[in-house]
């Protein structure tokens, strides 16, 4: 018996979600990018400690839809409402308060959420203590009774998270094993790194069109047989496989060699990757594909 707690992270893109969940659990699990769309989506970290375990859901940055597929996460972010003790609003500490923030707020509202805090990222940010104060004033007036502040420079202000939880946490019984981080598959993790790594690459060429298929995961006991891994990288158009390959397969060899060297570190295991690219003709608007590529 310990004390549980489900809480969701909800935001407009970029605004931190992920890196407060890989903060909280002490681990990589969700992709860090500046791009909308980089979650996709609703992703379970779980933070154990003697006492307590809370079950956090990163969902997808809420964003204005220009394809079905940005209206099927906007919905994964509404869904995970519904599953929360808890709420975290997150709102950046150096940006305004805009029409976004207002319809998520909206939304959580209609959802009949009864707690709600609101978390100010990125506040290491901001080196003016009056403009911090004035962003807490925003949210107050906005109706948050309970506002907290994080940034990577601040580690404390993580531990303030944590034990702000606690007070919305309940007596139950565990969902997870003491030493499990998330309930997302290996092969899973293999894909979000595989498309990490070509979006740190080729965003602005490729913004939404790629999606990772994992067709092969063999583990291997015996550390000396790395895992083997097979992969397909998809783009919505023909004329975008030449840029995911690269002139002379440069770039598919480097999206490749980067995301099997952060696999060998989080699965602390050697592996072998073999990454192909292919056509899903404009999979982001077709339900019947979208549902394919795991959306």
């Amino acid at each position: 018996m310990k004390k549980i707690c489900t809480v969701t992270l909800i935001g407009r893109p970029n605004v931190g979600k992920s890196s407060l969940l890989n903060k909280l659990i002490n681990y990589d699990l969700s992709i860090i990018s500046k791009h909308v769309q980089t979650t996709r989506d609703q992703i379970r970290g779980i933070y154990n400690d003697n006492q307590c375990q809370f079950i956090f859901l990163d969902t997808p940055g809420i964003h204005k839809g220009k394809n079905l597929l940005s209206e099927k996460l906007n919905q994964k972010s509404y869904q995970a409402l519904e599953e929360s003790d808890l709420v975290m609003f997150l709102f950046p500490a150096n940006e305004e308060i805009g029409k976004g923030d207002k319809y998520i707020l909206h939304r959580i509202k209609d959802a009949q959420v009864n707690n709600v805090i609101g978390i100010i990222t990125k506040i290491d940010l901001i080196k003016n203590k009056d403009i911090l104060e004035e962003k807490v004033n925003q949210l107050k007036e906005l109706g948050f009774k309970r506002i907290l502040g994080v940034g990577f420079e601040h580690d404390q202000t993580y531990k303030d998270v944590i034990n702000e939880i606690k007070n919305y946490a309940y007596d139950g019984e565990c969902l997870y094993e003491e030493d499990e981080f998330t309930d997302v598959p290996m092969r899973f993790i293999a894909k979000e790194i595989i498309r990490e790594n070509a979006l740190q690459y080729l965003y602005d060429e490729l913004p939404h069109s790629i999606a990772v298929e994992i067709t092969e995961f063999i583990e291997s006991e015996k550390e000396q047989i790395p895992y083997n891994i097979q992969a397909i990288l998809y783009v919505k158009k023909e004329s975008q496989k030449g840029i995911l390959i690269g002139k002379g397969a440069q770039m598919i060899k480097k999206i490749s060699m980067n995301a099997r060297q952060k696999m060998e570190k989080i699965f602390d295991h050697k592996v072998y990757l073999n990454v192909s690219v292919k056509v899903n003709e404009n999979w982001v608007d077709d339900e019947t594909k979208i549902k394919q590529m795991g959306y």
